[in-house]
């Protein structure tokens, strides 16, 4: 759970981290002579890359943040769908983690499947790595924050903000969620381009006949809408210098970006524990001035699901859509990279993580090839996902196992769960 939420922060700050109009102005991207390879996912340099804080663990069941804590505005995902931004991260990633299951702990009812249908306040406080803190958001009792504190990027060093909503999806449930794995090119149908389209054409040929009426010097007088023609695109004026002729750039929309697929109903069927963002904000001296929240946009779900003898599961070949959810075979899904494998008959927890970052760089960084910094972006984004993910997952199994086997440990959590639940107002 806080591995994804961890995953999603550190894949959009690694994104918006290049977001900077006057990036250079700031020194940011200082000593190129090896070359420089960006993406619009982050800077790097061949042979470089960011610099986290020490891995450090942080316990964070025992702190709570009101559910307005900063001035800086949260981005909400829920307006923000729909939106296309000119170059789109994505990554897609399962990590496959054995577990220890005994016997014993399956007869005395504390089997891998009882753990993992626990209320999701009682293993969220799992230690996460990089000095990342999880706390419950007040008023809410499915919603929680994550805080990543001194990510670097080169010089530009930045604190992601994600909130995510974890829950459990019952036995035979449905829910639709997002994916940047199948669909159309950023989420629009062929219709609705074609529909766009005919859009502008429409417009282009109304300011066309408006601009005819305006520049007509036998019109005796000209409609107020003349007064709208001020804005330039090449900076020139007509010879009289007393109407400017060319449209206003923001008169006459450009087409939307084509983007990459997605989608935002793909159904999954319990059980399973759901984590889906739900708002990030980047903190940072050099992001706030600049207003960096302001240019990014980010989804991201994390589906867990596991293999126990408590119940059925057990002999079941896990997918990440659930035992009667969507056929993926033919999405990226299908082509994703698989860490760790487990042998048949195995106790297992299994996480896919479906991340998604759209960004619209600014100046000089627009120039760089979209498809060069797609390609470096997925693979810094994957790279750090694994890492966070498998960390997670593998704390998460050796929880399970104190808490199948210690009486006291069980009996701890419980406490710890509801004094966090008292301090959040719930």
């Amino acid at each position: 759970m806080s591995a994804a939420s961890a995953t999603t922060a550190h894949a959009t700050a690694a994104c918006a981290a290049v977001r900077v109009r006057t990036a250079a102005r700031h020194g940011l991207f200082r000593g190129t002579s090896g070359g420089m390879r960006r993406s619009r996912g982050r800077p790097t340099r061949r042979g470089d890359s960011f610099s986290p804080p020490p891995p450090r663990a942080v316990s964070s069941t025992d702190v709570t943040v009101p559910a307005v804590e900063s001035s800086v505005k949260m981005v909400d995902i829920e307006t923000m769908v729909g939106a296309v931004f000119p170059s789109n991260l994505r990554c897609a990633l399962r990590v496959n983690v054995p577990v220890v299951e005994s016997a014993d702990a399956v007869a005395a009812g504390r089997s891998l499947s009882t753990y993992m249908r626990l209320p999701v306040d009682q293993y969220v406080g799992i230690d996460l790595p990089m000095g990342a803190a999880m706390r419950r958001v007040q008023d809410d009792k499915d919603l929680f924050q994550l805080e990543i504190p001194g990510l670097k990027f080169l010089s530009l060093e930045v604190k992601p903000v994600v909130r995510v909503r974890v829950r459990l999806v019952k036995d035979g449930e449905t829910v639709s969620t997002w994916t940047g794995q199948s669909g159309f090119p950023g989420g629009k149908t062929p219709e609705w381009r074609q529909d766009e389209l005919a859009r502008i054409d429409k417009k282009t040929k109304e300011l066309a006949e408006l601009k005819n009426v305006c520049e007509d010097e036998d019109v005796t007088q000209t409609p107020e809408e003349c007064d709208a023609l001020d804005g330039v695109e090449d900076g020139s004026k007509d010879d009289d210098d007393a109407i400017e002729i060319t449209k206003p750039v923001s008169e006459i929309p450009k087409p939307t970006p084509t983007g990459r697929p997605e989608r935002e109903d793909v159904v999954l069927q319990g059980p399973c524990v759901l984590i889906e963002a739900v708002s990030c904000r980047l903190e940072g001296k050099v992001v706030e001035e600049l207003g960096v929240n302001d240019l990014f946009v980010f989804r991201g779900t994390t589906c867990f699901r596991w293999n126990s003898a408590g119940d059925s599961t057990m002999a079941a070949e896990l997918r990440r859509t659930g035992p009667g959810g969507e056929d993926e075979s033919s999405s990226g899904h299908a082509n994703a990279k698989i860490v760790g494998k487990v042998k048949p008959g195995q106790a297992c927890i299994s996480g896919w993580a479906d991340i998604g970052v759209g960004v619209d760089p600014p100046g000089p960084f627009a120039l760089l090839p979209r498809s060069v910094a797609e390609k470096v972006g997925d693979v810094v984004m994957r790279t750090t996902l694994k890492a966070l993910q498998s960390v997670f997952l593998k704390g998460l199994g050796e929880d399970y196992k104190k808490w199948a086997s210690d009486e006291n440990y069980r009996a701890a959590r419980e406490v710890a769960a509801k004094e966090a639940a008292a301090a959040a107002n719930l």
